[in-house]
Formats: structure tokens, sequence, C-alpha cells
């Protein structure tokens, strides 16, 4: 039977929490459910070292290569050679040995790398936190990089401008997360003072949550014009002393709530908030709450960080502007003016989910791989 093989050099999550965590399980429900469409089978070989032995070897011994239509993988945020629970590395060339084998077999292969912050002294702490391990664990990141360029043919990222730092010879493209498939009731929201706007996530990033709070404070300073939810963990808001000070203001609501938790806010929420600190990494990086955000119909006021900024303003999924509390506020502003509300609304509800659905984006990579694959029989 024809077949797709979807490769994790890794154990997968059961219940995720987390955005590294949720990616390949979502990537996974799509692939099965674009496979049942097209009357394919999905090969799915994750695990333990011993556990991707055993899958291997079973492929082999069944010489399935002439049915294969392509390999989709995806990285971990560790080299491939250490993530086993363990962290001990064995079986060191088993799974390159299996891509040159599906190379050899002409089967085209992409690859989702999903983040550089190995690259960033500020972001990567080292085994044990010692530095000079930080200098042999790039070593082992860049040799991880060379060993995919022998067999990758398409490379993915969240966005393009990650390149810069990864630095790929070859074909690239852009994979950022997906929507999530939401019923929501926002659609029936009146647009109508005080507006509500929500932030969600996490607020190590203080550069940008005190220019989003200064901003607030400026929009409401003679009434209250837009309120603003902030939800983040409990324990992270007590770490932050100087954000405190603003709950003596009517406007602002902290809350500490997670999941399903967070439905009924959205519902009720006119305007999402992502006030990054524009900095290298997060030029790149393309936040999973930008999706989240989206997948409740809600317009995004955003911070100028490169990847984010092009989505938002490419698609009109909502305002852009500086890292500056006066320019923020009047982002926020200017998405709550009934035209470009009403329009950033139309854009998301017509074209988020048909473009970046879960499933979006599994169809894309089939669209590519197909693509490699007429290429080289035209060849």
């Amino acid at each position: 039977m024809k077949h797709i093989i979807v490769y994790f050099p890794y154990e997968l999550q059961k219940n995720p929490k987390s955005g590294s965590g949720v990616r390949p399980k979502r990537i996974v429900e799509a692939f099965k459910r674009y496979c049942t469409e097209q009357e394919l089978e999905m090969v799915l070989i994750s695990g333990t070292t011993s556990e991707r032995e055993r899958l291997i070897e079973q492929y082999k011994e069944q010489n399935r290569f002439s049915d294969a239509l392509f390999c989709y993988m995806e990285n971990s945020t560790m080299p491939y050679w250490f993530t086993d629970p363990d962290r001990k590395p064995k079986k060191l060339k088993m799974d390159s040995d299996f891509w040159a084998l599906l190379k050899k077999h002409h089967i085209p292969i992409s690859l989702f790398y999903r983040d550089v912050y190995w690259k960033f002294d500020d972001m990567y702490v080292p085994p044990k936190g010692i530095k000079f391990l930080r200098y042999l664990m790039r070593k082992v990141y860049e040799r991880e990089l060379k060993t995919y360029e022998k067999s990758v043919d398409l490379l993915y990222l969240p966005s393009l401008e990650m390149n810069r730092y990864v630095g790929w010879k070859g074909t690239i493209s852009e994979l950022p997360p997906g929507m999530e498939d939401v019923q929501t009731e926002q659609k029936e929201l009146a647009l109508e003072k005080p507006f509500q706007a929500v932030f969600v996530g996490g607020i190590s990033d203080q550069i940008g949550i005190l220019m989003m709070l200064e901003s607030f404070k400026q929009i409401n300073e003679k009434e209250t014009v837009v309120k603003l939810e902030l939800v983040c963990r409990k324990e992270e808001y007590n770490k932050y002393k100087e954000m405190q000070q603003y709950e003596q203001y009517s406007w602002l609501n902290v809350r500490h709530l997670s999941g399903d938790e967070l439905i009924d806010i959205y519902n009720h929420t006119h305007i999402a908030l992502i006030p990054r600190e524009k900095n290298a990494y997060h030029d790149f990086a393309v936040p999973v709450k930008l999706f989240e955000y989206l997948s409740y119909h809600l317009p995004v006021a955003a911070t100028d960080c490169d990847a984010q900024a092009r989505i938002l303003t490419e698609q009109g999924f909502g305002t852009v502007s500086t890292v500056d509390k006066d320019n923020y506020a009047q982002a926020v502003l200017d998405l709550l003016q009934t035209d470009r509300y009403k329009e950033a609304k139309q854009q998301i509800e017509q074209n988020a989910k048909k473009n970046h659905s879960w499933y979006a984006r599994v169809c894309q990579v089939a669209k590519d791989m197909e693509n490699i694959r007429v290429g080289r029989n035209n060849d």
C-alpha cells in the first residue's frame, strides 16, 4: 500500500502541555486525516533508540521502499543522539543510515527544524551549567545539521527569517505552528467601549510586558477605554514586582488560568496582544500564541519582530508597532477602529484556518514532496 513515513527521532509525549510537545501530536493527527482521505497508510517511526531500531528493521524486512511517497521528519530541541530518557547516545548511525537508505530509493525527505536557541548565550543553558560544555554542544548541534544535509531535500523552518542563523544552503520553506480547530462564540461580541484585550503567556520578557502595561495606562488615562486581561503563571507573576504596581488600575485584571479555562476569556475579548521585545531571537521565532489567538478569531496587536510582523501585515490579521508605549497604544486603538477591526476579523475568518490549520500544514508538505518527486522523475 502506498504510504507516508512520519519520523520523530524521539518519544512522543502522550499528554503534551508545551508547544514543543503539542506540535508533533497535531502533525501526526493531521497526517492521519490526510492519509485516510487520500487512501494512504501513515507509517510512524518514533520512540527511544531501541523502539526506532525495531520499527526500522521491520520496515526494511518488509521492503516497502517502492511504495513510500515521502518521509516527513521533525527534530528535537536537542541533537537526536541524546533524545533517550537517559540522554546517552546509542546506535549513532542508526537514524542517518536509514535516511540514507530512503535517499538511495529516491524517497523525498523533508525535515522541520524547530529551533536554533542553542546559538544564543542568553537562551542556551549548557548541561549542568558548565560553560565549556556550551562550546562542545554547539559543535554537536552543528554536526547534527551536517548529518541532515546529506539526506534532507527540503528544510522547513518556523519562519524564513530563522535561516539567518541556521545557514541551510539547500531548499527551505516556512512551516509555522498550526491553528487548532475550535468552535468560538466570539463572533457575537459587539464592538463597543470598554473594549476588551487579552494577553496570555510567559512574562519573562519584561521589556515587552512593561511596555504593554504603560501603553494601557496611557490609553486609559481619562476613562477606561480598553480593559486588559493579563493571563500568566502565578509563580512567574510573583517574581516580577515591577509589574505588580499596575494592579491598582481598574482596567487591568491579572489571572492565572490555562487550557479550557481560557475559552471564556477568548469568547469575550475583542483583540489579543503580543508585546515582544525586538531582538535577534524574537525576529525569527513565531509564537504559538499567535495561532491560538487566530483560532478564536482575535485580531492581534503585536510588536515589529520580523516574522510575526510579516504574517500579521501581509495577511491583514492585525496591527504592528515598534516597542514603544506611544506607538503600541496607537496600534491597539487603530485595531479597534470599526473599519480596521472588521477588516481584520474578515481576513481571519476567511483565510486563517484555510492557510494555517494543522491540516493545511500537512497538505503543504504533501504538495512540496510531490513536486520534488515529480521533478526527479522528469530529470
